[in-house]
């Protein structure tokens, strides 16, 4: 009788390890499968038939930290978020500011480039990057990459290189 009582906590703790991690996919395939726009300068766009820009940098230097592949898969047909749903890719570089709370369907990373004015990215809001809800796992490696990234100044290198300045740092910070 007493197991019976026992069996709802069981599951309780046993059901996130049933949920497959989106972080053991990527480690599995060994490739961070990333979307992006193909005619999206200067964040990704073609030179000389290759891939070029800073969502290409960042997809690399984000692969290389989680010790897998880049694997880029171009989506000009405006259905990211949903590709990010149905699992068909694991993030999305392109200019996204995470939505109001309540309002999301995915998660987002903590921000990584912080533009001051529209000029700057084209995107006055922080940006983030989109993935699978419901996978701690995943958020807190590419939230630490980000973090090492930044704090080893990769990340306003590439921001300098790509969008003319660093904004890697949130302005009140820059100021310092």
């Amino acid at each position: 009788m007493r197991l019976l009582y026992c069996l709802p906590t069981l599951f309780a703790l046993l059901s996130p390890l049933a949920q497959a991690e989106l972080l053991d996919d990527v480690w599995e395939r060994g490739s961070l499968r990333i979307a992006l726009e193909e005619n999206n300068p200067p964040y990704s766009y073609r030179e000389n038939d290759k891939l070029t820009g800073f969502d290409v940098a960042l997809g690399r230097a984000l692969a290389a930290e989680m010790n897998v592949d880049a694997e880029f898969v171009v989506d000009d047909d405006g259905k990211m978020l949903e590709g990010l749903q149905s699992g068909r890719y694991d993030i999305a570089l392109d200019r996204v500011a995470a939505p109001a709370e309540g309002e999301q369907t995915l998660e987002f990373s903590e921000p990584y480039v912080f533009p001051v004015s529209e000029s700057e990215g084209n995107l006055a809001q922080p940006m983030t990057i989109p993935f699978q809800k419901g996978n701690p796992a995943f958020r807190d490696t590419l939230n630490r990459a980000l973090t090492k990234l930044r704090s080893e100044g990769k990340l306003g290198a590439l921001s300098a290189q790509w969008l003319g300045k660093d904004l890697s740092q949130p302005p009140a910070a820059a100021k310092r």
